[in-house]
């Protein structure tokens, strides 16, 4: 949040709605929570806990309206990886825009056997991939670039080389790209 004067409108509302009084310093802590997001967004958060809470709102309430819950995250990743799935399939490689995701699903045995999975072990895939999404997602740290698929897989060096001599062309191996602004096909060079 970025408009000051805002801010303390909204605290001062929700202060005396809850008979609270804060200290500079928490007021300070509650501002720097609010800075990665933009007025827009927290000014909708504020008026949420204006009319839906009955005590006062602790700065992990304000994230929590904020950036959503972790498990409604972790189901919106999986809704994502699922249309991938059926738009998609196995034999392409895959690179979702949230980088996390690559992770989840190398952890449950890679892209292809994903999207192998049988129609009623969905359910319990999902809740893996829920479960393991809010690991990752905590954990942070490195994650793949994308995903091979099956294609990918198969086509070892000796193959690529094989190929660029008999058709006297580079190889190049395209990545569905998912959860950008349009989804598009990237190449990868080999």
């Amino acid at each position: 949040m970025k408009n000051e004067i805002k801010f303390k409108e909204y605290m001062t509302m929700l202060c005396e709605l809850h008979d609270k009084i804060l200290s500079d310093m928490m007021k300070d802590l509650y501002w720097k929570v609010l800075e990665p997001f933009n007025d827009e967004q927290c000014e909708d958060a504020f008026k949420e806990l204006i009319y839906s809470t009955r005590f006062f709102p602790k700065p992990v309430d304000l994230i929590e309206i904020l950036q959503g819950k972790k498990q409604d995250q972790a189901t919106l990743a999986w809704l994502d990886v699922l249309g991938a799935v059926k738009a998609v399939g196995n034999y392409k490689s895959v690179k979702f825009s949230n980088p996390a995701i690559h992770s989840v699903i190398n952890a449950m045995g890679g892209w292809p056997q994903l999207c192998m999975m049988e129609s009623k072990d969905e359910k319990w895939k999902q809740k893996e991939f829920e479960r393991l999404y809010e690991v990752m997602t905590l954990r942070g740290g490195k994650h793949p670039a994308y995903l091979p698929g099956t294609h990918e897989n198969s086509n070892t060096p000796a193959m690529i080389a094989l190929y660029e001599e008999r058709t006297g062309k580079k190889f190049h191996q395209d990545i569905i790209a998912i959860g950008y602004e349009e989804q598009k096909q990237i190449g990868f060079g080999g």
